[in-house]
């Protein structure tokens, strides 16, 4: 079968070198993926993962495309010389049209980071953690125009560990998601595939994090907001802001680990902290704050604005020696 490989960031590029490894039985014979972005301090254009994983692997630069929309008349027009059998999509990061899904002669395939139709959309890893599932996994589903909707070819799924953050999760479906490819391939090659259409009463849907999404609300219970670090860990972070116990000198916090802890919870309010000592963690502290629930949260590791990650016990002994009875989040 040909292969027209479509995928952008660093969780595509497993798919690409396991599709790639069927040569000769099947052959790769185009890469789509998105321009060079200005990226970091320089704002430089870099290429994608995805390009540099290709040029890697040895697809000449003229097999490689990035163009601004994939739905572009000269586009389709060079997607249909290259007479795929399959479109094989992963974090691409656009959106096909009709014109686009009706190019490959089998199958226009793609990987989802969810068990559908459980978490269509652009945050699937995230929204499994939040929910406190005790499994995830991959689906491969035919493209349609709707989001995330198309009939099922097969799914994979992986527990969900205890420990587990966003960026760990995120790494073991990317591997998932190439296994996943290769098993789809294995069913095309022994006859027509047989589809299961999605039930569309258990459809949700998820939307695109922003650097935002990461503000904690004190408001809400401890074991959320413990899955809520882990869910926002490497990317966007959790965060919140701080104040001393008179009110002033505020900054802001990036939580970069939390334990559920139980002990008294400091003070009235949700969002009142309070320094303790625990040599069960690095630097043989830790900060515990009120939840919603009336329930602890101690923060573990942390990185102040402006600064580097730290243990909470190496920030009390430091600039956070202000904050250690009855600080204030928010």
């Amino acid at each position: 079968m040909r292969i027209v490989f479509m995928g952008t960031p660093e969780y595509a590029v497993p798919s690409l070198r396991a599709l790639t490894s069927l040569a000769p039985r099947h052959e790769v014979v185009g890469v789509v993926t998105q321009p060079d972005r200005p990226r970091g301090r320089s704002r430089k254009p870099q290429p994608p993962e995805v390009k540099l994983a290709a040029l890697d692997l040895g697809f000449p630069g003229a097999c490689i495309l990035q163009p601004e929309s994939v739905n572009e008349p000269a586009v389709l027009s060079t997607l249909r010389d290259l007479q795929p059998d399959l479109f094989c999509v992963v974090s691409f990061g656009g959106l096909l049209r009709r014109e686009a899904l009706a190019i490959p002669r089998i199958l226009p395939l793609n990987a989802h980071g969810s068990l559908l139709p459980k978490y269509r959309g652009a945050a699937p890893i995230q929204a499994a953690l939040l929910a406190g599932d005790a499994e995830t996994g991959v689906t491969i589903q035919k493209m349609v125009r709707k989001l995330d909707a198309g009939p099922i070819l097969l799914k994979r799924s992986i527990p969900i560990g205890p420990a587990e953050t966003a960026g760990s999760l995120h790494d073991r479906l990317a591997e998932l998601s190439a296994t996943c490819f290769l098993d789809a391939v294995g069913i095309l090659e022994r006859g027509p595939p047989v589809l299961q259409a999605q039930d569309e009463r258990l459809a949700s849907s998820v939307a695109k994090l922003t650097k935002d999404s990461g503000k904690v609300d004190w408001s809400r219970e401890a074991a959320y907001l413990e899955r809520f670090v882990r869910a926002m860990t490497p990317w966007p972070g959790a965060w919140t802001a701080i104040a001393r116990p008179d009110g002033g000198q505020a900054g802001r916090l990036r939580i970069r680990s939390a334990v559920l802890v139980e002990a008294a919870p400091p003070g009235d309010a949700p969002g009142t902290g309070r320094a303790a000592e625990d040599r069960r963690f690095a630097g043989g502290g830790r900060l515990d704050v009120r939840c919603g629930d009336g329930r602890v949260l101690a923060l573990t590791a942390l990185q102040p604005e402006g600064g580097r990650e730290m243990s909470v016990g190496e920030w009390l002994r430091g600039a956070g020696r202000a904050y250690v009875d009855g600080c204030r989040f928010g």
